[in-house]
């Protein structure tokens, strides 16, 4: 379920104040670590312009757009269906492990294994393929 537009803003707005924050501490730890008095003055100007280049560079910032993300246990539907599905992927693995342990006396190995967990755990024809379909666009 995607966020609010209130949920987004109220998240730009908490990274653009923690990023000039951060700025304006960094620049502020700079002036103190000159061993010399004299390197430490700062007139109106130098401070006004350090400040302003940290707003701009925290609002360029805030201002990239947000990718959506999604919830837990949520699959991208570009890989649904797919050799790359989490789920297909799992149930191959769980099912290999369970084929190649040992029972008793006898033991698969993982080439006569594979084919059978396929079969167990696809869900499409692709999925059930040698390698990955020629697209034809």
């Amino acid at each position: 379920m995607p966020s609010s537009p209130h949920k987004i803003m109220m998240h730009q707005h908490l990274s653009l104040i923690s990023i000039v924050l951060f700025a304006l501490l960094a620049g502020s730890v700079d002036s103190f670590s000159t061993n010399s008095p004299a390197d430490t003055t700062c007139d109106r100007r130098q401070a006004f312009s350090a400040v302003a280049s940290s707003i701009v560079g925290a609002a360029t910032v805030a201002s990239l757009p947000i990718a959506p993300a999604l919830a837990k246990g949520e699959v991208d539907p570009s890989r649904k269906g797919t050799k790359s599905d989490p789920s297909y992927e799992a149930c191959v693995s769980q099912c290999l492990y369970d084929c190649t342990k040992p029972k008793g006396e006898e033991q698969k190995s993982r080439a006569e294994c594979i084919p059978e967990c396929k079969k167990k755990c696809a869900t499409t024809k692709e999925q059930l393929m040698v390698g990955t379909p020629v697209k034809n666009d």
